[in-house]
């Protein structure tokens, strides 16, 4: 697989004091500081499977963190080799494998956890934002299926608006029918 990779560097604030899962007493919001945790993506003209590496929270269990990293050089591997699906990103002004390499990985916390968000998600991302939150049920996902959740958040995080926040948006189920479809999962 070859990628042409942008120029990434990414700093973030890791609170943590402790907890039954990793996430428990994670700061929900990364904080860029210098004294950061520090992910970097190496500046290169060509890339290959080495080199698709998001930063992932180093307290997430094995098995999720297993889980993702299989998923996200699935997720690299079909955005580079299916045309449509590279193009959903490329609709929205960005390169695939460059958003999968800038996204923070984060457990998602106790309290979004009891709240529900696991039982209607497997992970979440905020319109724009570099972070997706996984919930602990992710590492349950066959690879694939867990593929086609890894694009659906980074086409978030490159700026994908999601009904209900956005009225003239899509749904979950029809951003996840349209990754199956143009990506072949």
């Amino acid at each position: 697989m070859k990628t042409r990779l942008a120029v990434a560097f990414v700093c973030v604030t890791l609170m943590s004091t402790g907890g039954s899962w990793a996430a428990d007493n994670i700061e929900a919001s990364a904080r860029v500081a210098p004294s950061a945790v520090t992910a970097a993506v190496a500046v290169t003209a060509v890339a290959t499977e080495e080199t698709i590496r998001p930063w992932i929270h180093p307290k997430f269990p094995a098995d999720v963190r297993e889980k993702l990293q299989s998923a996200v050089r699935i997720a690299a591997e079909r955005i580079e080799e299916v045309e449509e699906c590279g193009d959903l990103f490329t609709r929205l002004g960005t390169d695939g494998v460059v958003t999968l390499n800038t996204t923070l990985y984060f457990p998602v916390a106790a309290h979004n956890r009891r709240d529900g968000i696991c039982r209607q998600a497997a992970a979440y991302t905020k319109v724009g934002a570099k972070s997706t939150f996984v919930c602990p049920e992710f590492s349950r996902l066959s690879d694939e299926r867990a593929a086609m959740f890894v694009v659906h958040e980074a086409l978030h995080h490159a700026g994908l608006s999601e009904k209900p926040l956005d009225r003239s948006g899509m749904t979950s189920l029809e951003i996840n029918t349209m990754v199956g479809k143009k990506c072949r999962f």
